[in-house]
């Protein structure tokens, strides 16, 4: 998304080449064709960047490019135009309105501009969060690179998509997250699924999910019985135990996509990685603020990905029930496979792969054990990305 005010922002860490393809990407629409819902078109810039994060050198990045089938629409040819409807204060009314793009882009940008980016990202992330999910976590992935390059253009992009994808989600949660304040008992993930597990087994629990896994998650989202199931059975998550739960989430979301390898339980993954990425980097969530003022603030902020992260797990929620509630561990995946590669022997091979799925899936894991928990899971799951190749 152009915006002729805006001067783009190299990034030190990345090449000359990369950099030139972040700032041309921004020419064309987040869709697909830049006509459908789907979100393909995000794959370029998001598989660029993890290839750089892999090590892959720019010839590397020019052979992915060249196989890259190109289908993205310049926004220019769309016939979109800036009437000057939406600002800084209505722009949440106008969410979910695809001809709106370049007005959310110049909103944000200006909001980034005023804000600053941390807590420009932080205010839209807390109005955007029912729509979390959208466009199987593409909104959110595209802005957890976007602040890793750190562009407010390419910021502005990210959340000016996560805006024309808004749909509300999650109807009736503030009920549920009320009731949940209320209970005392706290479990791990692993114990809640196998009790719920359980309780389908001897009839407790009855499901009746039908339909493609992508519509069912997006409608378990706003079921008030995966609320209950999510946040009334003793997981909570609050500030308090933020980390942990962050840790315990995504060797959950590893863990199924394991057990059930598919494009959503894939993307389980990579969206996780882009929550804690963002979560980590602006919230002091582990740090220990010294006044009054500061620790209002990073209340508000820590509270900001509390709410973002109760949200994304109601989301894997209903994918573990879509996926009927299979027997998950975080352990024991090394018995008859062979030795495991390293990371450095990852990356090297994925690197080399054309599929956009499987780098960034590789990139997710290599990143989730470096920066959040150094866990045999996440080498695993890489290893199974590339065995399969």
């Amino acid at each position: 998304m152009n915006n002729q005010q805006h001067t783009y922002h190299a990034s030190a860490t990345l090449t000359a080449p990369v950099n030139q393809e972040l700032h041309a990407d921004g020419l064309y629409h987040p869709n697909l064709g830049g006509i459908t819902r789907s979100g393909m078109a995000n794959h370029f810039p998001m598989t660029i960047m993890s290839l750089a994060a892999l090590g892959g050198t720019d010839e590397d990045i020019q052979r992915f490019k060249n196989r890259w089938p190109r289908n993205r629409t310049l926004i220019q040819q769309m016939g979109l135009t800036d009437e000057q409807i939406v600002n800084l204060d209505n722009w949440p009314e106008y969410l979910g309105r695809p001809e709106l793009l370049i007005e959310f882009k110049r909103v944000f940008l200006t909001g980034i501009d005023s804000l600053g980016a941390d807590k420009f990202i932080n205010h839209a992330l807390n109005i955007m969060a029912d729509a979390l999910p959208m466009g199987l976590f593409h909104p959110v992935i595209r802005l957890s690179f976007a602040r890793m390059q750190g562009d407010a253009g390419l910021i502005a992009d990210a959340l000016a998509y996560f805006a024309i994808r808004y749909q509300d989600l999650y109807a009736n949660i503030d009920a549920t997250e009320v009731h949940a304040e209320e209970n005392v008992i706290d479990i791990d993930v692993l114990s809640t699924w196998t009790s719920i597990a359980k309780r389908i087994e001897t009839g407790e629990v009855k499901l009746n999910i039908r339909g493609p896994s992508l519509r069912v998650g997006e409608h378990l989202c706003s079921d008030p019985y995966v609320h209950e199931l999510a946040l009334n059975q003793g997981f909570t998550i609050n500030q308090t135990n933020l980390p942990t739960r962050m840790s315990e989430i995504c060797k959950a979301a590893v863990a199924l996509y394991l057990s059930e390898p598919a494009l959503t339980t894939l993307h389980a993954v990579t969206a996780a990685q882009a929550l804690v990425d963002l979560t980590l980097s602006l919230t002091s969530i582990n740090a220990v603020k010294k006044t009054d003022d500061d620790r209002d603030n990073a209340d508000h902020e820590n509270q900001v990905y509390v709410k973002l992260w109760k949200r994304y797990w109601i989301w894997l929620m209903g994918l573990y029930l879509e996926k009927r509630v299979p027997k998950l561990t975080f352990t024991g995946f090394e018995a008859g496979r062979s030795p495991l590669l390293n990371w450095s022997s990852l990356a090297r091979f994925a690197v080399k792969l054309n599929e956009v799925h499987d780098i960034k899936m590789v990139f997710s894991c290599k990143w989730l054990a470096e920066n959040l928990e150094d866990h045999e899971i996440y080498r695993v799951a890489a290893n199974q990305i590339i065995a399969d190749h």
